[in-house]
């Protein structure tokens, strides 16, 4: 009989084990990491080079990078351009760009704190919320023409900005044209995720933390993920 017990117990901790891989492994599913883009505004006209550093696979990149390698995972890319104060890069070509863009296949968890956004509230809600998170009017507009129409696809839509997760997967470097290192005086980085909801979803609200005021060389980035 004890014997019994004990193959009991066994069986009962791994199928434990079974359902919290298959929950873990579901939360940490590769997700599309969709258009984030980086503004850059020195003070003054400068040569920067940006490297991205990221834990996935670039899909899509503009203007292309530099160089870009990958490995066990991570992917590195860099791009060198001429940036201007009011947010014009040029590449080596002549080329410009209003800012750099790329996506990206990642393991993202699923935010448990956010909204319940109806397809109505789409426009209003972003441009309130982005405001707080510090975007600029143009900024908002960029990633409102962009995100608006995939939360209207829904009748209602859960929408979290805690970026957290991200942010440990994609990090940026960015240097001079003499190599040396620039770290930017204000770096506000917004990342949203999506997914289908309905009017009984009930989460936990997030709270938004503003950033502080832009001051000094300042880098922007925003991007988002829809989870299936």
């Amino acid at each position: 009989m004890k014997r019994i017990l004990q193959i009991l117990l066994v069986v009962v901790a791994l199928c434990a084990a079974v359902v919290l891989f298959l929950e873990v492994s579901h939360a940490m599913e590769d997700q599309r990491a969709y258009k984030p883009v980086l503004y850059l505004y020195p003070e003054q006209e400068q040569a920067v080079t940006v490297t991205l550093d990221l834990e996935g696979t670039l899909d899509t990149v503009y203007p292309a990078p530099d160089q870009a390698t990958s490995a066990d995972g991570r992917t590195r890319a860099s791009w060198t351009v001429d940036a201007a104060p009011d947010g014009t890069l040029t590449d080596a070509s002549g080329r410009e760009y209003p800012s750099l863009f790329w996506d990206a296949t990642m393991a993202l968890p699923e935010p448990d704190s956010g909204f319940v956004v109806s397809r109505d509230e789409a426009v209003p809600f972003l441009e309130d919320k982005l405001a707080q998170l510090g975007l600029s009017d143009r900024e908002a507009a960029d990633f409102i023409a962009f995100w608006a129409p995939r939360i209207r696809s829904h009748e209602y839509t859960f929408v979290s900005f805690d970026a957290s997760a991200y942010t440990q997967r994609a990090s940026y470097g960015f240097t001079d044209a003499s190599g040396e290192q620039i770290v930017p005086d204000t770096f506000i980085r917004v990342f949203m995720t999506i997914r289908e909801a309905d009017a009984s979803t009930v989460v936990r609200p997030q709270t938004l933390t503003p950033p502080p005021p832009r001051a000094g060389f300042t880098a922007v980035e925003w991007g988002g993920t829809e989870q299936l």
